[in-house]
């Protein structure tokens, strides 16, 4: 799988709170959308703006901070591609990654420009920045996130959901192996 985009530049020990303050937390999906990035300061007017086909570049323990699975789903509402950061917190990963967005280690990402095209190809591991000359190494994902992301999310990976963390009604979890 590649995902290009221009590259929104965040930095290090960027909290969920942040990205999705908890004012905003809704079903309703235009109140979480426009409450992303609304409390990173510098960012308030891009996360009110059009974000489709970005890929979100930051630094170290990205996303550290509230488990709210509602900042997640800001991310694919706002047409947020994927994320790369030197390091991701644990929590922010599983959440997006449930949601079948991209989310990818690279620790040996330096700081890049705002706005440059970026590219991953998750195949083979890699982020490329042309403008910066760039051809890194991704940190591999597990097998199972990998099949889950393919899936487009949790939930159609195991049958009963739609890409991006829409339910069917009704739908029962499948019974695995050993658990009854």
């Amino acid at each position: 799988m590649r995902i290009q985009g221009k590259a929104l530049v965040m930095g290090d020990n960027v909290n969920t709170d942040e990205l999705h303050p908890s004012q905003f937390y809704s079903l309703d999906d235009r109140r979480v959308r426009s409450g992303f990035l609304q409390a990173a300061a510098g960012y308030e007017r891009i996360g009110s703006g059009d974000l489709a086909g970005r890929v979100i570049v930051a630094g170290d323990n990205f996303g550290c901070g509230s488990s709210r699975e509602t900042g997640a789903r800001a991310f694919l509402l706002a047409g947020v591609r994927a994320v790369v950061a030197r390091s991701l917190a644990r929590i922010f990963s599983r959440n997006v990654r449930n949601l079948g967005l991209a989310a990818v280690e690279c620790p040996a990402l330096p700081a890049i420009a705002p706005d440059v095209d970026v590219e991953l190809d998750l195949e083979r591991r890699r982020l490329q920045v042309p403008a910066a000359a760039l051809d890194l190494p991704l940190t591999p994902l597990d097998p199972m996130w990998a099949a889950v992301l393919a899936a487009g999310g949790l939930l159609p990976f195991l049958g009963i959901g739609e890409p991006g963390g829409a339910t069917r009604c009704g739908a029962s979890l499948p019974v695995v192996q050993g658990t009854r």
